[in-house]
């Protein structure tokens, strides 16, 4: 009777030994994909083209992402639900060449407000505001660069009934 509980003990054992085993070595390769190939992915889920993803940007609970397609700068939101990225929402757009040197646009997402361009003028070293606040500059692998602001301050004119800004002021180099 010992024999046979032993020996039903041993297979057991051997058996469980080898599930674990398996299920160990099973793939794992989409726990080795990074952020912006998840991003990326979900962003195709949702028909959102990108040619290239310039920034990532942690705000509140999700990420500010800025991204290239058919030679205009995008924004757009997403958030982690749960173990997955979820598209949440779509902001402007501008193109990626100004004869101006910088230019600028803003999206206004449910939680936060971020106002962005891009820097085409090799002796614009910085951007402000008229608060004298400094933007966030990013330059991609290309060359490119883009300016972001956070959660700036709004006007909104009754009058007229547009939205106000700080004026942007760009700091050359001297």
């Amino acid at each position: 009777m010992k024999k046979n509980r032993r020996i039903k003990f041993c297979i057991i054992a051997c058996l469980s030994f080898i599930s674990i085993f398996l299920l160990s070595s099973c793939d794992r390769s989409h726990e080795n994909i990074t952020i912006e190939e998840q991003l990326l992915n979900e962003m195709k889920d949702t028909n959102i083209e990108v040619e290239e993803i310039i920034h990532l940007e942690v705000v509140n609970d999700g990420i500010l992402v800025f991204y290239t397609k058919d030679n205009y700068l995008h924004d757009g939101f997403i958030k982690l639900k749960g173990a997955k990225w979820e598209w949440h929402s779509g902001g402007g757009s501008l193109p990626l060449q100004t004869d101006d040197g910088l230019n600028w646009t803003f999206t206004n997402f449910d939680d936060f407000f971020v106002r962005y361009g891009v820097i085409t003028n090799n002796k614009i070293k910085q951007v402000k505001d008229e608060e004298s606040d400094n933007a966030k500059i990013i330059q991609g692998e290309d060359g490119l660069r883009i300016y972001f602001f956070i959660n700036k301050s709004v006007l909104f004119d009754s009058k007229t009934m547009r939205t106000q800004f700080d004026k942007i002021v760009p700091v050359y180099e001297n």
